[in-house]
């Protein structure tokens, strides 16, 4: 269900966070939304890195475990030539139909490869957000470089290809990994990371977005959900996601979210830049009165 007129569509962002914006009845065995209450998210396992490929050789976790001897070589591990050649394939088989308004990416090294190798050089915007990083802890694969590093790495890859990526707003909180230690992130703490997460995504102005991240993270985040679902559905939210998998799914605004921002009058002005985009993109009469100011500057100089 969706409305074409400009009025009504203006004024959809203002749902309260308290009000239900769906209609549901259990009997009649389906739910109804308003289209504008709806997002598509594609979640995206970055594809094989270099832990990956010693992990399987091996058996099991034992190469990348901290107390093995040289396990520290997978610290923030990177993308094989395999793994390479996965996000190719899946950008020319699993994302042929995507077309993500926004992607988003953890901000390790081989989601950051991932998500180049996917969607760069298409023009679509790029932020690295450190609440989808992986669980953290015990394996070195897991603990990411200094920012520093990772940004001289990555930056002048997306440069090339004329792609913008923020790495500064939400990617990094600390230069070094600080939360890495050497027992793993306990599972209610990743769980609650994911839900935060997808808050955060509501909140976006985006209705489609791509976001690429890990499969321990993503399994936590999906294993919170999908306990009443058909069993073939919950085994399939539930399964571990391969390397270079593509899992869509529909979010449903069961009430408003709004980023941190302002109201002024009926118009809400995230504080982020970022947000400032579709149903937050500034008003007509607000790029207007821009101009008029720059106008009016210009004729009081003269003066």
């Amino acid at each position: 269900m969706s409305s074409n007129t400009d009025n009504e569509d203006a004024a959809m962002p203002a749902i309260g966070k308290d009000t239900v914006a769906f209609s549901h009845i259990p009997e009649h065995g389906f739910s109804l939304f308003l289209a504008n209450r709806t997002k598509t998210i594609h979640f995206v396992r970055h594809a094989e890195g270099t832990h990956n490929e010693a992990n399987h050789a091996y058996g099991d976790d034992t190469p990348c475990t901290f107390s093995t001897e040289n396990s520290w070589r997978y610290i923030d591990a990177r993308l094989t030539e395999r793994g390479i050649n996965q996000c190719i394939t899946a950008k020319e088989t699993l994302l042929q139909d995507i077309k993500p308004q926004l992607v988003v990416v953890s901000p390790f090294t081989r989601t950051l490869q991932t998500a180049h190798i996917m969607f760069g050089g298409q023009g679509y915007p790029f932020i690295v957000h450190e609440t989808c990083r992986e669980r953290w802890g015990k394996f070195t694969c897991d603990k990411r470089r200094s920012k520093t590093d990772i940004v001289n790495d990555m930056a002048p890859i997306y440069s090339a290809t004329n792609d913008i990526i923020d790495f500064d707003s939400f990617g990094y909180s600390t230069e070094e990994d600080e939360d890495w230690l050497e027992t793993r992130e306990p599972d209610a703490d990743c769980t609650a990371r994911g839900i935060s997460m997808m808050q955060w995504l509501a909140s976006r102005p985006e209705t489609e977005i791509a976001i690429v991240t890990h499969s321990s993270w993503l399994k936590h985040l999906f294993r919170a959900f999908g306990q009443t679902v058909h069993e073939k559905d919950k085994s399939v939210m539930h399964r571990l996601a391969g390397n270079a998998e593509v899992r869509s799914i529909s979010l449903a605004l069961h009430r408003g979210f709004y980023p941190d921002g302002i109201w002024e009058g009926d118009t809400f002005i995230p504080n982020h830049p970022s947000f400032r985009r579709f149903r937050y993109a500034p008003k007509k009469e607000a790029i207007q009165e821009f101009h008029k100011k720059l106008l009016h500057e210009a004729m009081h100089n003269k003066n």
